[in-house]
């Protein structure tokens, strides 16, 4: 690990433009590519609709979410009181054009969406959807991954920060869009990214970090199927000459599609690649070629202990304790729940139905 650090320490970066990065933006590559890819739609988002995704607290609209139960308690005198809910409607989101427009596409698709902003998805979050996956049914559910990713706040103020020319940008507005993508059951062994230098692909990567020894006996065809794919479609059509794209390839006819465009840059996962052997291949001397997960013993070492995205994960019913409170009202309110269990700890018990 030390020798690998080092190596990257040493190597010498490609600069990336703020152009590279608005090429990799969703509303820029779609139309060029929209018969090749997934059916999707972007709804340009206001600035009041940002500023709600970078509030602290997460308050959520009510399409889709789940009703509570009402309490009813009986009296000495034989009288029923309700309790009504308490929470605090004036802090609900009121976004009824967004969410109109949310309830539009997914009946459009079929039932489903998955979202995203100008070039990431939410997927640091999918562990806390009732599905543990992007896919949405309500604006609920939509909203609720959007307030919950660390990756679309890094959308939202990080997208140009390692760009070499910033500061020509740094007055000018970037318009975000919430991006909705048809919902399909994607096998994730047939998710493959391609790292292009000076336009020409130099290394291919499983993305899925599990072993399928299938992918072993259709190497040469996958491979095949991609360069084909990047000669009549990608090359002459993408405008950076740097960056890395994603496809999907359906097991079945071997048909590739386009699924995202991303920067050549770290911030973009390496995979089974690492940034220094990249960064410093030579288009003109050296052999690209697929990596795969070659054995289920390279797949355990390359599991983590943790789970995917564990340093964003926290107890959901940690998530409906806050009711969009602020960081230290939030704090107050959690201290209290841990005296209530009488020895100073918090409890879960609670969480596993909440999932279910």
């Amino acid at each position: 690990m030390n020798t690998k650090n080092i190596e990257e320490e040493k190597v010498e970066f490609i600069n990336i433009t703020c152009e590279d990065v608005d090429n990799c933006a969703f509303t820029s590559w779609y139309p060029k590519f929209k018969s090749h890819t997934f059916k999707s739609k972007a709804l340009p988002l206001s600035q009041e609709f940002v500023d709600y995704l970078n509030a602290e607290g997460i308050f959520l609209p009510e399409d889709g979410q789940p009703v509570a139960a009402s309490i009813e308690e009986i009296d000495s005198d034989e009288e029923i009181t309700e309790f009504s809910n308490a929470k605090d409607d004036s802090k609900i989101p009121n976004f009824p054009e967004v969410e109109r427009e949310i309830r539009e596409a997914i009946h459009e698709y079929e039932g489903a969406v998955f979202p995203k902003l100008n070039w990431t998805s939410p997927r640091d979050a999918a562990w806390i959807s009732a599905t543990q996956s992007l896919k949405c049914t309500s604006p609920f559910d939509v909203f609720l991954l959007l307030k919950s990713s660390d990756f679309i706040n890094h959308d939202l103020n990080h997208a140009y920060e390692h760009c070499v020319d910033l500061q020509d940008r740094k007055d000018e507005r970037t318009q975000f869009n919430l991006v909705l993508r048809k919902w399909y059951d994607l096998q994730p062994s047939m998710e493959f990214r391609c790292f292009v230098k000076n336009r020409e692909i130099i290394g291919i990567s499983q993305r899925d970090m599990n072993f399928y020894p299938f992918l072993l006996e259709t190497q040469q065809d996958i491979e095949q199927s991609i360069y084909e794919f990047f000669e009549d479609v990608i090359h002459e059509g993408f405008e950076s000459t740097n960056y890395v794209f994603d496809v999907y390839i359906q097991r079945s006819n071997s048909k590739v599609y386009l699924v995202d465009f991303n920067p050549f840059s770290p911030t973009t996962d390496a995979l089974l690649y690492n940034w220094s052997e990249l960064m410093s291949f030579d288009v003109d001397s050296d052999q690209p070629h697929i990596r795969l997960v070659e054995s289920q013993a390279e797949a355990n070492s390359l599991a983590c202990n943790a789970p995917k995205f564990a340093t964003n994960m926290i107890p959901k019913d940690v998530i409906d304790l806050s009711s969009g409170k602020s960081i230290a009202e939030f704090a107050e309110e959690f201290e209290r729940a841990m005296k209530k269990t009488g020895n100073g700890e918090y409890s879960d018990t609670d969480s596993s139905s909440d999932e279910e």
